[in-house]
């Protein structure tokens, strides 16, 4: 692959939190396909899975027959993660970047790590609700961030 060169892999599923299984399987594959290296792989699968629970949960409000999509792309410089709903707008402030700390014993509550972890695991993370309907949001790791992706040749 050169420089120039970005592959593509599209992936639509239904919204049904069986699914997501399907869905680490496939990002499994493809990782070790792109080179990351085998100690990455499994927070990122984690940090994806996050992503596409939420689009479940609070796009769709639990409902399990809308389009979950997923473009996974890439380059020689980096690997690029999106997933789309066309569901309730997130408002912004959900997916802001806050510093994940150790919360209190009293503060543990179900909910509000995954978009921490996707922060902590990605080197970019762009987060784009729509006005009326949808949300993406797109995952970038460069390949010499984090001494993250590396080939296994």
């Amino acid at each position: 692959m050169t420089e120039s060169d970005t592959e593509f892999l599209r992936l639509e599923v239904s919204s049904d939190p069986r699914l997501l299984g399907v869905i680490r399987g496939v990002l499994q594959v493809w990782l070790e396909l792109v080179g990351l290296a085998a100690d990455r792989r499994d927070e990122v699968v984690l940090a994806v899975d996050e992503a596409c629970a939420n689009c479940i949960r609070h796009a769709y409000d639990g409902r399990i027959d809308e389009p979950v999509e997923l473009l996974l792309s890439a380059s020689a410089e980096w690997l690029e993660i999106s997933v789309s709903d066309q569901g309730t707008p997130c408002p912004a402030e959900c997916a802001e970047y806050r510093p994940l700390m150790a919360p209190e014993p009293h503060e543990l509550k179900p909910g509000g790590l995954g978009v921490k972890l996707i922060h902590r695991v990605f080197d970019e993370v762009r987060f784009r609700p729509g006005t009326t309907s949808g949300n993406c949001v797109t995952m970038r790791l460069y390949r010499t961030a984090k001494g993250g992706v590396e080939s296994e040749d």
